[in-house]
């Protein structure tokens, strides 16, 4: 009986570890669309529910809070992971100067700029951030005609407001969307 009580603290400690990934590990979905025009495939991400009352305060002290997004283009292969075909990276920034009290966002796809607005409202700053209409990230020259593709998307936030840090590197919203294409 006493070996077993002395082994009581590492039990709940485990316990206690246990119930901490189940937390940490709950994850935004992004929701994708795609839409094969002329010579694009056109990507729409969303996050719904990505601009929580963490990235709101990190937003409110004056903190530039990014969205980074990794987009692969991949072709299903039979009984073998997914080829990747082509890659992508978007990146939202917002900002909020202290002194005007306007927002600025910033939209970067595949390191150039492509879009700098400045908007008042925070809900028009949540909007730009968390919403990308139709982008045009990938050529469908090379797609094959009927072939089966996927999109997936991984998402990063910095700064990272959650108390729990792992060790490797973990998304902070996944997402993955299927299509055939049809030119």
């Amino acid at each position: 009986m006493r070996q077993t009580l002395s082994n009581l603290p590492v039990l709940v400690a485990l316990v206690v570890m246990a119930g901490v990934p189940v937390a940490v590990l709950a994850q935004d979905d992004v929701e994708i669309t795609t839409l094969a025009r002329e010579d694009h495939l056109l990507v729409s991400l969303e996050l719904p529910g990505a601009y929580s009352d963490d990235v709101r305060a990190a937003v409110a002290s004056g903190l530039e809070t990014t969205f980074s997004f990794d987009v692969e283009l991949r072709r299903a292969v039979a009984y073998w992971p997914d080829e990747t075909v082509d890659r992508a990276s978007i990146s939202t920034s917002v900002s909020l100067d202290g002194l005007t009290g306007r927002y600025r966002v910033v939209r970067m796809v595949n390191g150039a700029v492509v879009d700098v607005r400045v908007v008042e409202e925070e809900g028009a700053a949540r909007e730009l951030l968390t919403t990308m209409e139709r982008l045009p990230l990938f050529s469908t020259r090379d797609l094959e005609t009927n072939g089966d593709y996927g999109v997936r998307v991984r998402m990063d936030r910095r700064p990272r407001t959650s108390w729990f840090r792992w060790p490797w590197d973990r998304a902070a919203a996944l997402g993955r969307a299927s299509f055939t294409f049809l030119p």
